[in-house]
């Protein structure tokens, strides 16, 4: 089976198809992902869902099953094959290995095959499958949980739990160290951006010469149906990242020393090898570049661990939750609060050492009444 990329006339950016082993159009999949994109979902989404129905229909072949002889076993028996793929999912080994997708992976790839049923069961003579089961109560209560109080709601039998992980920050002479390994003002640019404003990579390469307010320090994310370079902004909402007048002062000097003159367009990063000189940077560009850095300093992230090593940073100096999920561009605070607030033991041991010099005083009392 393969995704095949394809062009739309009437559209700026390309659509997803799967093909099966024939290379004929998988029908129900086209259909969906017309759906998608009709509902505005964004490109990169309908890209990772064409992908995972790819899994799906992999491993139907492989059960030799189709669409109408799905039943929940099947679905739960598909959940243990994302874990550990095989031809038979019946095989049992004793042997403990390491699942080959952890359970976030697993959780994002059911949810795009559910959707994906859910349409079918609406649009479709196909018989739907019950997936859920009737809770009552929440071990969570929500502001108007006395408005829902004994009502119940479905949820998904078929989610595995996620193992909670603290996110990886850099510490703040591990980021100088990266800053000062970049040989150019652009990279330079590229990586404080995502570590001083938060930045995701789509964000940054989204980046044109009119979002940026040099007067008052102000960046201005702005979603667009296209960009040339094939970035693109989540949740396609808007907001405005202050940032510090030395930062500014490095996109000005980037600007004069190393921007191409006469381009055809005004995204800020630009490409600056002579072959490609000026064309718009792209994603495999970025992460080639994290490469480079991890390689020169020895210190091992990643494009998003700048990210939240700037959130990080924001929680530890006091901010509400909710100015850290406006300024990250969360869709809910609750993302920022699962994320961000969390104590290690490094934090633990800092507070309780605030806590022994605030009562230092009376451990002096304590001496002299010995």
């Amino acid at each position: 089976m393969k995704v095949q990329k394809v062009l739309v006339e009437d559209k700026p950016y390309p659509l997803y198809i799967l093909l099966d082993k024939n290379f004929e159009v998988v029908e129900p999949v086209k259909k969906f992902i017309k759906y998608l994109d009709n509902t505005g979902k964004a490109p990169n989404t309908i890209k990772t869902y064409s992908y995972h129905l790819k899994l799906f229909y992999q491993f139907m072949s492989q059960q030799r099953i189709e669409l109408d002889d799905l039943q929940f076993e099947e679905l739960a028996n598909f959940v243990g094959w994302l874990r550990n793929p095989t031809g038979d999912v019946k095989v049992i080994d004793l042997k403990p290995k390491k699942a080959k997708r952890e359970e976030t992976s697993v959780n994002s790839i059911l949810n795009a095959v559910i959707s994906f049923l859910e349409y079918l069961n609406r649009t479709e003579d196909f018989k739907a499958i019950e997936m859920s089961k009737e809770v009552r109560g929440r071990s969570f209560k929500g502001f108007l949980h006395h408005i829902n109080k004994g009502k119940s709601y479905k949820k998904n039998v078929l989610k595995l739990r996620v193992k909670k992980k603290l996110v990886k920050a850099l510490e703040h002479e591990q980021v100088i160290v990266i800053l000062n390994a970049c040989h150019t003002k652009r990279d330079k640019l590229l990586i404080m951006l995502m570590y001083e404003g938060g930045l995701r990579i789509g964000e940054v390469l989204s980046l044109r010469i009119e979002d940026i307010s040099t007067w008052d320090n102000k960046i201005y994310i702005t979603p667009r149906d296209h960009n040339e370079n094939g970035a693109y902004i989540k949740l396609k909402k808007e907001r405005t990242i202050d940032v510090s007048k030395e930062l500014m002062g490095l996109y000005t000097d980037y600007l004069v020393h190393e921007y191409g003159e006469d381009l055809e367009h005004d995204y800020i990063f630009i490409n600056l090898k002579n072959t490609y000189f000026g064309h718009p940077l792209k994603y495999q560009s970025v992460l080639d570049l994290i490469r480079r850095l991890v390689k020169r300093t020895g210190i091992t992230f990643t494009a998003h661990m700048l990210r939240h090593t700037h959130a990080t940073e924001l929680i530890r100096n006091g901010w509400d939750a909710a100015y850290v999920q406006k300024r990250l561009g969360h869709a809910h605070v609750q993302t920022t609060i699962d994320t961000y607030v969390h104590l290690s033991d490094q934090d633990m041991k800092n507070e309780y050492k605030k806590y022994l010099r605030g009562r230092e005083h009376i451990n002096e009392i304590t001496k002299r009444s010995n």
